[in-house]
């Protein structure tokens, strides 16, 4: 599988995602589209209201 950054992910899909809405990896990978050692995409966030509660502001 092919492995991109979230810029990139998004520069090829014409999108404007977030962290929130895909899973990325712990550790950093060899982009494919810039060529940098960064976070890459690993999948589809399916369970985002999660994500949310696990990561809110606290005020």
């Amino acid at each position: 599988m092919a492995e991109f950054c979230l810029d990139c992910w998004n520069r090829m899909n014409h999108a404007h995602w977030t962290e929130r809405d895909y899973v990325l990896s712990n550790g950093r990978d060899l982009c494919e589209g810039c060529g940098k050692f960064c976070r890459v995409v690993e999948g589809e966030r399916t369970l985002k209201f999660l994500y949310n509660l696990r990561h809110r502001k606290k005020k």
